[in-house]
């Protein structure tokens, strides 16, 4: 599949080069070789045997092939990443992707949204769940300039940090590997303004985060239902990976007391406060956890309102809504990319 990809960057930069008056004579920059051995995916098959019903395996949800279509496309690619000290995968595998209506016959590069899953999830989530490919689609029915690539990669159960024992590195994985294969491989704007990061529950977490320790990649991010206080259960304990003597690792990676780094980011938060729903997808009982990280929320939200010198924008919102993709897929549609692509550049030629 990367094959096809290849050949599609290869003909425009060809055309790019004709353009631009360039000649055979000039020098051709040397490949990067980036991406996983096929023999050592860990992703594909997705959540373990105790899935949620309705879940697909990333290999299949995300399977199809860079081709020239009018319709959107979602793939699934293999950025390499980092090692743990064994040796091993310090990340999980698998990065699905998805292309607006067009892509691959359009000369046009595009904003990137990066979408981060939550707790129990996987790298297929947002196309599984959230229906990511109809709510892009509609958006850019309704407004070409709406058109964006949304990549969704792999949290290993939504835990968005680099660990203190070093065998996960998912920040690193994400922002240092990730984010470059993408630049890379696809037809991208690759600088701050065409970057936005956006999550649900733990995703949410990682996306604050992330945009917090790398202002510099990117300039708005979102959160849904999001886990700001990196709570793993009802007892208040916190994500066990960054747990060390003196608490300074989890201190160095918890958005509210990074939140001083995000004064010049774009910002756009929603949370349930309470579900009222008689559909049987809505789960209403899952407002319960939303009502767990509410107050987290609050005060994060506070935080960035009191910030001296502030000129991003800041939307924050309590929601009818409950801990589901139910929600989250039309708090998608109906606030967070609106608001992300909004400040976003327009896909443009390049």
């Amino acid at each position: 599949m990367m094959r096809q990809i290849a050949v599609v960057i290869a003909i425009s930069l060809a055309v790019a080069s004709c353009s631009a008056g360039a000649h055979s004579t000039a020098r051709r920059a040397q490949p990067v070789q980036d991406e996983l051995p096929v023999a050592l995916d860990n992703g594909g098959r997705g959540l373990s045997a105790a899935s949620p019903p309705g879940h697909v395996p990333p290999s299949l949800a995300c399977r199809d092939r860079v081709h020239a279509t009018t319709r959107s496309l979602v793939a699934r690619v293999l950025p390499d990443g980092p090692r743990a000290r064994s040796g091993g995968l310090a990340f999980t595998s698998g990065v699905c992707v998805y292309l607006p209506p067009g892509y691959a016959t359009s000369a046009l590069r595009y904003p990137v949204v990066y979408l981060l899953h939550g707790g129990g999830g996987d790298q297929a989530d947002a196309v599984t769940y959230g229906h990511i490919r109809n709510v892009m689609d509609g958006l850019v029915a309704k407004d070409r300039g709406r058109a964006a690539i949304i990549v969704m990669p792999d949290g290993a159960n939504g835990q968005w940090y680099d660990s203190v024992n070093g065998d996960l590195r998912n920040d690193e994985y994400v922002t240092k590997w990730v984010v470059g294969f993408i630049d890379r491989h696809f037809r991208t704007i690759a600088a701050r303004k065409g970057r936005a990061i956006v999550g649900v529950s733990n995703g949410g977490y990682g996306a604050m985060l992330f945009a917090a320790k790398h202002p510099d990649l990117f300039s708005a991010a979102g959160g849904m239902s999001s886990n700001l206080d990196a709570v793993t259960d009802a007892t208040g304990a916190k994500f066990s990976g960054l747990r060390d003597a003196d608490g300074s690792a989890f201190r160095a990676n918890h958005p509210i007391e990074l939140v001083a780094r995000l004064v010049n980011t774009d910002l756009v938060l929603d949370i349930a406060d309470r579900c009222a729903s008689n559909a049987p997808a809505a789960l209403c009982p899952t407002q319960v956890v939303d009502a767990f990280f509410l107050e987290a929320n609050r005060e994060f939200v506070a935080a960035v309102r009191a910030q001296i010198g502030r000129k991003a924008r800041l939307d924050y919102r309590e929601d009818n809504a409950a801990h589901q993709w139910y929600w989250w897929s039309q708090q998608l549609r109906d606030h967070q990319l609106p608001f992300l692509l909004a400040g976003l550049a327009n896909p443009a030629k390049g």
